[in-house]
């Protein structure tokens, strides 16, 4: 199976770092691309250990632990570790297997300077943990490809070590996605002439108790199959009800109190592990081994949790909030449960594992550096999700089966659930590979919608019109939101993309009544522009809030004003496909009354906006206000329409005019993307807000698909690799932005992690192919063959 193997070593030595490269790993058939971090730059934050609905635990480029959510610390605070978990003990000499003691702070922090927008600094700043007298790594080359994290350690010792960390995460299959934990695969090898001796050391800190609920607090040992222990927090039924399991599969192991930042408890792991007192939460395992000259050894470990309830107020202190049930402690009913499965199926899951990235690997249709983009994109999906059962108040609106899945927004910056306009960007590859997560999100637009007909802002979250709504976890409360024009276009547009895709006539006839209702409520937002509102704004004074009224793209200057071609574009794409829907069903009159949209807004877009070269990016006639300025995206809408098969938003003439504007002068303007605005003349326009050279990598995704779409492959691919290979040198893979800084052209990052928007990089294999949605999951697709691939 391998194509790779050198003992003790998953992957090549050597390979130049924080760049891509090409290379045979352990496990693959092909060859793969890859980015191997070792020392500066350092990724802003780790990759994630974890998988649907699960929480994650970061594991750090240095070796230390990073934010963990598994005992649902969500925000207020997001709980970051800041300490090392793994240890090696070979020739008389202890090792802490990270290479330097640096933690790092919680960001965003306010922004110090008074221009930017948003106002947040996301700068990296370390601070010392201790471990005085504990030896360290020398070196660690850290290759991450979700679920997967290799780990290559450099030391002194005689004996050499690397992990191979994972979490079955399998595209196509949600119950097992939804395991919560980790296996730790540890390879040892003896390349000297003598017998080694040592010791392995996984230490957990542990989780936080109630006020008095140490003495609750139980330590179970395990024996036989699983050797190591279970803590529990010994409460039931809220959210400090916690347990992880913690163990070595089919090796006799040693179990103590945790290691964390105490250096003499590191130095003394070969012999001893401290005793753990009467409430003591965390825990280590030591594993003894014994190598021949040039023996190898494989060691597995176990690492599971189960904390069932989260609190909306984002951790298990806000217990004045709702209270949620996880869809995982369904399947999974305790640490222990989901470590057995773990210990008797790891082999095979880590083969479907490693078969379903292969099938991405080896596509000859995506560039390498693509391939690695699609793999690690998906690990949004831990740090993001949610999965509530149909419990409480939730089950007097959704089933059993489909409770509702939902995603936040931004969990340390904007925390809330199903922003509409992130899920139009970011919940491509959930249609794709888990569509009953994602008709479980439609049925709760669905059953969320206003009477008015809109649909949600959000399930619940910080930018509630409502402060009662305004819980940064609450999947339960429905707000509006301040934004209105573009709200009934995500909801039909993802409707659309679950029908594409799985061709769910049911599920069409289901929804479509609703659809219509929201389609009706974006038609009648301006009624003094007749059916041209198509393309307009809504009334002036519609949406609340300091930004005024606005659209997704949250511009406070030059703002958004009349007729627009952003919002517009994006408008006639969602009539198109409720026309193409109405076609489907046999709705004759639905179907005519879109034609007459469509003709109004066309006609509307020519006479109002069209200027010769490219399209206005405002124009209001009533008070002769416009905005001339070069709109980077100002073709989303055709994007739409190509990705969805429906007739085009915009006249193909026009669409090659616009894209021959927009390459000469946003997407050369920037080093890494396309800026947002450009002046006439095709110089950087000096705008407030975002400012002059600041974008959103979701938007150069799509703008890089409508190249391809447009038959402009190498324009649109060379866009979509600068912005990639940006994230890769400012070490953000892990920790996704939604926006770079406008100040100045570095692509550094102004605002966002963990943005789930960034999932839009799964509509590039259509793309790719000049396919619609549906391509890719079609035989032969792409998609077809990585859920084929990872099928048990």
């Amino acid at each position: 199976m391998s194509s790779y193997r050198t003992p003790g070593r998953l992957f090549p030595p050597h390979l130049l770092h924080a760049s891509w490269q090409t290379f045979e790993a352990e496990g693959y058939d092909h060859p793969v691309t890859g980015v191997i971090y070792r020392g500066e730059p350092r990724p802003t934050a780790g990759m994630p250990l974890g998988g649907l609905d699960t929480g994650s635990v970061d594991i750090e480029a240095n070796g230390l632990l990073g934010y963990s959510t598994i005992f649902n610390h969500l925000v207020n605070p997001r709980l970051l570790l800041n300490l090392p978990f793994l240890g090696l003990h070979s020739g008389g000499q202890a090792y802490v297997l990270a290479t330097d003691t640096l933690g790092k702070q919680d960001t965003p922090r306010p922004a110090m300077h008074p221009l930017t927008f948003p106002h947040t600094d996301y700068t990296p700043i370390y601070e010392d943990i201790g471990l005085a007298g504990a030896r360290l790594a020398d070196a660690l080359d850290y290759w991450g490809h979700y679920p997967i994290l290799d780990l290559a350690y450099a030391t002194t010792a005689p004996v050499t070590v690397s992990v191979r960390a994972w979490s079955p995460f399998i595209p196509g299959d949600a119950v097992t996605s939804m395991l919560p934990g980790a296996v730790f695969d540890f390879y040892l090898h003896n390349p000297g002439a003598a017998r080694e001796t040592g010791a392995l050391a996984f230490s957990w800190p542990g989780f936080e108790t109630t006020p008095g609920g140490a003495a609750r607090v139980e330590r179970r040992s395990l024996l036989g199959e699983l050797n190591g222990l279970t803590v529990s927090s010994g409460v039931i039924g809220d959210a400090w009800e916690m347990a992880y399991t913690l163990a070595a599969v089919g090796a006799p192991a040693r179990v103590g109190g945790p290691l964390n930042a105490d250096g003499a408890a590191w130095n003394a792991l070969g012999s001893a592990l401290p005793a753990a007192a009467v409430g003591e939460t965390g825990a280590a395992l030591a594993v003894d081994f014994d190598l021949a000259p040039g023996e190898e050894r494989h060691v597995r470990l176990v690492f599971t949790w189960h904390a069932p309830h989260w609190r909306a107020g984002g951790s298990p202190k806000h217990t004045e909030t709702h209270q949620y049930t996880h869809m995982y402690a369904k399947h999974y009913a305790s640490s222990g449960a989901a470590a057995l499965t773990l210990a008797r199926t790891g082999d095979a899951l880590l083969h479907r594992v490693l078969a379903w990235q292969g099938a991405i690997y080896a596509d000859p249709q995506v560039p390498g550096w693509l391939a690695d983009g699609l793999v690690n994109s998906l690990h949004l999906i831990p740090e993001t999700s949610i999965w509530g059962q149909a419990a409480g108040d939730l089950s007097q609106l959704f089933s059993a089966a489909d409770g509702l899945f939902a995603m936040n927004e931004c969990p340390r910056g904007c925390p809330q659930f199903e922003c509409i306009p992130c899920s139009f960007y970011g919940n491509i590859p959930v249609v794709y590979f888990f569509p009953e997560a994602a008709l479980s999100t439609l049925r709760g637009y669905k059953a969320y919608q206003f009477e008015d007909g809109s649909p949600p802002w959000i399930f619940g979250g910080v930018t509630a019109r409502q402060p009662a709504h305004a819980q940064p976890y609450d999947i339960g409360t429905p707000d509006k939101g301040y934004q209105t024009v573009l709200n009934g276009a995500c909801y039909v547009i993802m409707a659309d993309r679950y029908y594409r895709v799985t061709g769910d006539r049911a599920m069409l006839a289901e929804f479509w009544e609703s659809l219509k209702r929201a389609n009706d409520f974006s038609m009648n937002l301006r009624p003094a522009y007749g059916d041209a509102q198509i393309v307009a704004m809504p009334t002036p004074g519609t949406d609340p809030g300091f930004l005024g009224d606005t659209e997704w793209f949250e511009a406070p200057e030059p703002g958004w004003k009349g007729y627009v071609t952003h919002a517009g574009g994006v408008r006639m794409a969602q009539v198109s496909i409720m026309q193409k829907l109405a076609e489907a069903l046999g709705d004759a009159d639905y179907a005519a009354r879109c034609a007459v949209w469509l003709k109004a807004g066309a006609t509307a877009l020519e006479a109002h906006l069209w200027n010769g070269r490219y399209y206005l990016n405002f124009n209001e006639p009533e008070t002769n206000t416009k905005s001339e300025l070069i709109f980077g995206y100002q073709l989303d809408g055709q994007w739409i329409t190509r990705f969805h098969g429906a007739r085009d938003a915009f006249p193909p003439e026009r669409v090659a005019a616009v894209l021959d504007v927009l390459r000469g002068a946003n997407v050369r303007l920037s080093q890494s993307g396309a800026l947002n605005y450009a002046n006439p003349d095709g110089t950087a326009a000096k705008v407030g807000g975002y400012g002059t050279y600041g974008y959103f990598p979701p938007e150069v995704m799509m703008l890089a698909s409508t190249y391809l779409y447009a038959g402009q492959r190498e324009v649109g691919l060379a866009l979509l690799k600068k912005c990639l290979a940006n994230l890769v040198k400012w070490g953000y893979i892990w920790d996704a932005p939604n926006l770079t800084r406008g100040d100045m052209d570095t692509g550094q990052r102004a605002f966002g992690a963990d943005y789930y928007q960034n999932l839009m990089l799964w509509a590039l294999p259509a793309a790719l192919n000049n396919q619609d949605i549906a391509g890719p999951a079609q035989a032969g697709g792409l998609v077809t063959r990585v859920r084929a691939a990872g099928a048990a």
